[in-house]
């Protein structure tokens, strides 16, 4: 049995749970089956040179200089080469950095500055501890070509051989080169001046006529964005919701932080914060989009002390070939964080033990204002320890996703920990309250967070990482939206979203309370009886299931989950003719639906309207090409009619 596709939580709604109603089926796909990959499968890719090679990269991606003895060092034959693999990337129009270094001009103004700034090792800013995991492109410069630098400078910066100069950056402001696809916003978002900061969600169609596999992603924020943009996440959605609430807000975008109907794709983390570098993945471990989705682009927002127009663009590198491999991400996190006034080594820690075998590609870890150390290690089967990061210095304006120069095998058993050390006294200058006060979890600036997050790739079973992880995501989030209820007891919103978490662990009774409590306090609330459906059904009473659907219903009309399972109901009770209604409202509100056009097909397949019903498989195909059950469905449809339905 399938269960409903889930409603938004937090700002708009809370996720839904299983439907008991016999022949429904859940709108989009369920948890990501990974593929089993061996150890010596992985060890080929890095032969392959899929994945990098320690000697490949020895130099940390960095270009040599091409000076010689007894000559002067030059810009074009020698600086330049070093700046643009370490510096433009920031230092560029449109970029982060606060000057340009893309010209001889205008690097030879700041030659005095740049000699001091890499002697002094503030720039090119790289956090990660040596030592500490081996990673890919490293901005960190060798004692050579900090010495190199200097001497330039000291000679009065010569231009040198306009033959020596390497190719330019690439154009547009784009690192990666020029994108496949760009999509940007289409209208653009005017920030109210002063004011606290906002989470604003912007909807980004990705005009697509087929399946496509992205190996890279670039945010590129804006000349207004830049000033603005505290950083990004990027997201997909199929199911349209995105859409409808972009519709219902009169200004371009919607609020919220918590985004149900919007996701990553599996095992990928897609985001931006200044200073973080665009990744480039090996086509084994792309991530398919396919047409009809919507780009998601959410915005935390800090205002600025007049109104700024942003208008962002995100970039898009396809692959030559699709995916072969499928990571998962494993998070190391704490909803529970509570830093005291003027402490100014508080920590907080998590750890998770690996139920299989893995290989651990990237890592990424995230913190505001008051992180100040973040270490990860693991603790093998045998006790030895491995480094995977560590920053000592912790910055937001400098967060990154650090790749692995080699994977990191970690086998079954071996236990990943992680340490966060938070400065909440005087003595830290990017403190944003002057005095200190209580600091909690929370996704504004003056908030905290805890995040260490993993990117691997299954050696086993990755089903068992899945339903581990599952458990692991709903003690997390339990423990803090019970965290967040003792601060405001009166969320309506968050009642609903921890009751949702109770039901993934079978505490029934308990997602009731939260629920009828969440009601009290709004009873206009339409997700909430929604949910409550979803608690009615693991009691086994279907009759208040309805009766909580067609509620949430007349709450929300064009509500497309509680349309689809109201009519899953009402099809297990005989009354088609009424769950067929529903089906059709769960596809008008929502094309993109895949369980609901696959239910209205059966439904239809079953009253001998065969050619109606291969339509709808076929819509549902369209939305979710990877269905069995769809593809099934069709077959079979096809087969009643002689195999000569019209396409």
């Amino acid at each position: 049995m399938r269960h409903p596709h889930p409603a938004p939580t937090a700002s708009h709604a809370a996720p839904a749970v299983p439907v008991a109603a016999a022949g429904a089926k859940e709108h989009g796909a369920g948890a990501t089956s990974g593929r089993v990959v061996s150890r010596v499968a992985c060890a080929a890719l890095v032969v392959a040179g899929i994945l990098p090679t320690a000697a490949a990269t020895a130099a940390g991606g960095k270009s040599g200089t091409g000076e010689q003895a007894g000559d002067p060092v030059t810009f074009n034959r020698d600086v330049a080469p070093i700046l643009h693999a370490n510096c433009v990337g920031c230092h560029r129009p449109g970029g982060i950095g606060p000057f340009s270094l893309t010209t001889y001009a205008d690097v030879r103004r700041r030659a005095t500055d740049i000699a001091a700034a890499t002697a002094g090792r503030r720039m090119p800013p790289w956090k990660p501890v040596p030592d500490h995991g081996r990673f890919r492109n490293e901005r960190r410069l060798a004692d050579a070509e900090i010495s190199l630098l200097s001497r330039w400078a000291a000679i009065g910066a010569p231009a040198g051989d306009p033959a020596d100069l390497p190719a330019p950056p690439a154009p547009g402001g784009w690192q990666l080169g020029t994108p496949d696809l760009v999509v940007t916003m289409k209208t653009r978002f005017r920030l109210p001046a002063g004011g606290t900061d906002i989470y604003r969600n912007f909807v980004l169609p990705a005009e697509l006529d087929a399946r496509r596999w992205v190996r890279a992603v670039e945010l590129r924020p804006g000349a207004g964005g830049g000033r603005v943009i505290h950083h990004a996440r990027i997201l997909l959605d199929t199911t349209g919701a995105a859409r409808s609430l972009d519709a219902e807000d009169a200004e371009p975008g919607y609020d919220g932080l918590m985004l149900d109907h919007a996701r990553f794709p599996a095992g990928h983390f897609l985001g931006w914060a200044p200073g973080k570098t665009p990744v480039e993945l090996p086509d084994q471990i792309a991530w398919p989009l396919d047409p009809g989705t919507d780009l998601v682009l959410q915005l935390h927002l800090l205002p600025a002390h007049e109104p700024v127009d942003v208008q962002a663009a995100i970039g898009l590198h396809f692959a030559d070939r699709p995916a072969t491999l499928t990571p998962v991400s494993v998070l190391l996190t704490s909803k529970a964080i509570r830093i005291p006034a003027g402490d100014p080594t508080h920590v907080i820690e998590d750890s998770y033990r690996l139920p299989i075998a893995v290989d651990v590609l990237g890592i990424a870890p995230h913190m505001h204002y008051l992180g100040r150390q973040v270490e990860a290690r693991a603790t093998l089967p045998n006790g030895r320890e491995e480094p995977l990061l560590r920053i000592d210095d912790w910055d937001f304006n400098w967060q990154d996703e650090y790749r692995y120069r080699e994977p990191v095998h970690l086998p079954a058993g071996t236990r990943l920990r992680v340490r966060f050390t938070f400065d909440n006294s005087t003595g830290n200058p990017r403190n944003p309250s002057t005095p200190p006060v209580t600091v909690g979890f929370g996704p504004r600036a003056g908030d905290e967070m805890a995040e260490l997050m993993l990117q691997v790739l299954p050696v086993g079973d990755p089903g068992v990482l899945a339903r581990s992880l599952a458990l692991k995501r709903a003690r997390d989030d339990i423990l803090g939206y019970q965290a967040l209820l003792r601060t405001d007891p009166a969320d309506h919103v968050n009642h609903a979203a921890l009751a949702v978490r109770y039901l993934d662990i079978g505490q029934v009774a308990l997602a009731r309370e939260h629920l009828e409590q969440s009601i009290a306090l709004a009873p206009d609330f339409p997700d909430a009886h929604y949910n409550l459906g979803g608690v009615a059904l693991a009691e086994g009473d279907a009759a208040a299931a309805i009766t909580a659907y067609r509620e949430a219903i007349a709450l929300r009309p064009n509500y497309p989950e509680a349309h689809n399972n109201l009519g899953g109901l009402l099809t297990a009770t005989g009354a088609l003719d009424e769950a067929l209604v529903h089906y059709r409202l769960a596809v008008r509100f929502d094309p993109g639906h895949s369980g609901a056009h696959y239910n209205l097909a059966n439904v239809l397949l079953a009253r001998g309207e065969t050619q109606d019903a291969i339509r709808h498989y076929r819509l549902g195909q369209e939305a979710a090409p990877d269905d069995p059950e769809i593809a099934s469905g069709l077959a079979r449809a096809l087969a009643l009619a002689g195999n000569r339905a019209p396409r």
